[in-house]
């Protein structure tokens, strides 16, 4: 299991949970398929929080977009914590839910300022895995899953995210109850990732989500994990007795 993320969210360790087993197994074989690659994020801890804010709820396409035109308009810190929270909408209005993000930006903006000093990346990476945690999680609107996110890509933490293409393949799978609380999917997986492999399998099964398990129509027939799937077995035996019929 991710042990980090266990102890980071203070949950018991499942070594005799079967899954175990099976998302190694799982990482094994989207990590062939897929590899691991780049999917924009920043070694800086700062950028890397904007980009994460800025890519929930929409497309790859859309936030990469909405980020670079932030970061552009707003090169320094200082600038966007006294912008004005219109101004900022209008600058990341194609990535959807503006106001709300643009609110949020401006407040993170705030607190960088006022809890970090002047340089709040090399802060952030002077804090311990616990602290640095502690402190992503705190910061307006980011939450476990947001502070997962950049430990794991700017701090090089070996924590587990789970976002939406993640919670959506391991309940197809069977590994969560279908249409649980993302909270609490998060604190269930985490004690089933692999160990020292929390990355690789976040970022395929990323990939995997935006590619062959889509949120509608996904393509079972395509795809690596339908053997270990549920819904994958199920829909392939019905396309099995269908064509027999």
């Amino acid at each position: 299991m991710s042990a980090t993320t266990a102890r980071l969210l203070r949950i018991r360790r499942r070594n005799s949970s079967p899954w175990r087993e099976l998302f190694a197994e799982v990482a094994d074989r989207l990590v062939a398929e897929h590899g691991v690659p780049s999917l924009g994020n920043f070694r800086d801890p700062v950028k890397e929080i904007f980009y994460i804010v800025l890519s929930a709820r929409t497309t790859d396409a859309q936030y990469r977009v909405t980020h670079r035109n932030l970061m552009r308009a707003y090169p320094t810190l200082a600038e966007l914590a006294k912008a004005r929270v219109t101004d900022v909408r209008r600058c990341i209005t194609s990535g959807g839910l503006d106001g709300i993000r643009a609110r949020q930006c401006v407040r993170i903006a705030r607190a960088l300022i006022e809890r970090c000093g002047p340089n709040p990346a090399r802060y952030i990476r002077s804090l311990d895995p616990f602290a640095a945690y502690k402190f992503l999680a705190d910061l307006p609107g980011m939450g476990p899953k947001s502070a997962f996110c950049v430990a794991m890509y700017s701090l090089g933490v070996d924590v587990f995210p789970v976002d939406a293409n993640v919670q959506r393949i391991a309940e197809r799978m069977g590994a969560i109850r279908k249409g649980i609380e993302h909270r609490l999917a998060q604190r269930r997986l985490a004690a089933v990732a692999p160990d020292g492999r929390s990355r690789e399998l976040h970022i395929a099964m990323v990939v995997h989500g935006r590619t062959v398990c889509l949120p509608v129509n996904p393509k079972c027939g395509a795809c690596g994990l339908v053997d270990l799937c549920r819904r994958g077995r199920n829909a392939t035996a019905t396309r099995g007795g269908a064509a027999r019929g």
